[in-house]
């Protein structure tokens, strides 16, 4: 009876701590005061297991339809940071440095928000293979984002993202945009196929 007991209380904690961390990513629809319609998600983590794991959230109003604005962050330091190299396939590199008017969402760490093109988003909502650099004051951290066999919550979160900007706009992702499919997913995909015929 006795072991019985402590394994439905075992049970109890751990659902307890499992239901402290949202499922799915949390993404917010709303209109501002303005009525202009807004789209924003919580910061989640790139792929890692040290406790500096950098997390990315995102915020777009349809006053700036083409661009969003990507909060960038980096827990267990203090060091802010000053921007990100993001990597994506086999060879394409977006930097991030352009500082944003708008403040980083609140992380209860140190934060920078940069202004990105709305395209930019997409690369990191749907490249089938990703990592990030991000910069601070005293270095920099590299980690994966998607490796095409595991996605981080970062990913997922940023994939939820555009999908709130598009039900926003009533448009799609870009024509030359790679949303994946199951071989993308897999790590099989056109990038795949291009490194295979190098």
């Amino acid at each position: 009876m006795k072991f019985w007991l402590a394994g439905v209380l075992g049970a109890l904690v751990v659902a307890g701590c499992a239901s402290k961390q949202a499922l799915v990513p949390q993404v917010q629809q709303g209109v501002d005061a303005k009525g202009v319609k807004t789209v924003t998600v919580a910061p989640e983590k790139v792929q890692c297991s040290r406790p500096q794991c950098p997390t990315l959230a995102a915020s777009w109003t349809a006053a700036k339809q083409g661009q969003a604005v990507l909060s960038i962050g980096l827990p267990y330091q203090q060091a802010a940071v000053t921007g990100a190299d993001f990597h994506f396939g086999s060879g394409e590199v977006l930097r991030v440095r352009s500082r944003s008017q708008t403040a980083a969402l609140q992380q209860g760490y140190p934060a920078t928000a940069f202004d990105v093109p709305l395209r930019t988003m997409e690369r990191l909502a749907y490249s089938p293979r990703s990592w990030v650099r991000v910069y601070t004051e005293d270095g920099n951290v590299d980690e994966t984002i998607n490796s095409g066999e595991e996605t981080s919550r970062a990913f997922t979160a940023m994939n939820y993202f555009m999908g709130g900007v598009e039900a926003a706009t009533g448009q799609g992702p870009s024509a030359d945009v790679n949303t994946g499919g199951l071989m993308d997913r897999l790590g099989l995909g056109e990038d795949k196929d291009k490194e295979r015929n190098r």
